[in-house]
Order: structure tokens, then C-alpha cells, then sequence
């Protein structure tokens, strides 16, 4: 079956629903009005029952999702190899290459002022990306699976030569 008539039957449906549900609404308020107070009852009761079902529904979201949390927990970390990455102005000081297929984590900190380390695939999409802070070091764990040859630029403004501050390495 072609997708269009899909489509239109689909539309079709949810619209007519949508008319006969506009239809009982109307037909339904032709009685005598309600007093305020059984309307604000209610209203309050639906409100109050929405309220926790959103709730109930963002909470059991939260938890069905930590077993896919990217972060390796500080165990799995301390095991995991640390490249450490210093940003200055404007420049970075980093590995030259670093492993495929191995997860790594980059220990990024600044020298001087806040900066942004984004990471460049050798096509030049940003795959990731982390604050580089002076006094404070950011752990961004990675893992290459394409070899090639990565670039760095700062994704934070950092004074007047920012546009000029990437770097690169080899993944191999």
C-alpha cells in the first residue's frame, strides 16, 4: 500500500475522533450550569492528578535510564587511560595520538581563562566537548573508533585570537 492513502486514513481517523470528542464536549455542557465551587473542585482534582502522574512518569524515566548513563563510574575510570589536556591562550597542550577502539578520558584544565575543548572527527563533525577551567580539571571520557586525524578548537570565546586556537591529534 503507497504511503499517501496511509497517511490520509490516518489523518482521517484522528480528525473524526477529535470532531465526535468536540461533539460530546457541546452536547454534554447542555444542561444547567455548575456552581463555581464544583467546577474549582474538579478542576483541582484533575489538575492534582495530572500533576502526579507527570511526576510518576518523569521519575520512573529517570530510573529506567541510569543503566545507560555515558559516565563510567570512578572505578571503571581509575582503570581507564588519562591523557591530560592544558588550555592556554591560545593554544592547547595535548597528546599527539591516542588509541583506537579504547576508551580513554581526557583530564582537561586551563592556564589561564575559561576556554571550550571541542573534539573534531577527521570529517569535521564535533563529536564531544567539555569546559576547560582554570583551577579545575574536567574529565571527558571518549572513545575513538575511526582512526584518523582529529581537531580541537575552543568553543568559548577567549579573547581576541580565539578563532585561531585548534589543535589536532592522531588517533591510530
Amino acid at each position: 500500500m503507497e504511503r499517501a492513502p496511509i497517511v490520509l486514513t490516518v489523518f482521517l481517523i484522528l480528525s473524526g475522533s477529535a470532531i465526535l470528542v468536540m461533539l460530546a464536549v457541546a452536547l454534554s455542557t447542555r444542561g444547567a450550569p455548575l456552581e463555581q465551587a464544583d467546577v474549582t473542585r474538579s478542576g483541582y482534582a484533575l489538575r492534582r492528578w495530572w500533576f502526579w502522574l507527570l511526576a510518576a512518569s518523569v521519575v520512573a524515566s529517570f530510573v529506567l535510564s541510569l543503566g545507560s548513563f555515558p559516565y563510567p563510574t570512578a572505578a571503571q575510570s581509575q582503570r581507564l587511560p588519562h591523557f591530560k589536556v592544558e588550555a592556554m591562550q591560545f593554544a592547547f597542550v595535548l597528546p599527539q595520538t591516542v588509541p583506537l577502539n579504547t576508551e580513554i578520558i581526557f583530564d582537561v584544565t586551563s592556564k589561564d581563562v575559561n576556554h571550550g575543548f571541542g573534539i573534531y572527527d577527521p570529517n569535521g563533525q564535533l563529536i564531544d566537548q567539555v569546559q576547560a577551567m582554570p583551577d579545575y580539571t574536567n574529565h571527558l571520557p571518549v572513545k575513538f573508533v575511526v582512526a584518523g586525524h582529529y581537531t580541537i578548537r575552543c568553543l568559548e570565546y577567549c579573547g581576541v585570537a580565539h578563532h585561531l586556537m585548534q589543535a589536532g591529534f592522531d588517533v591510530k
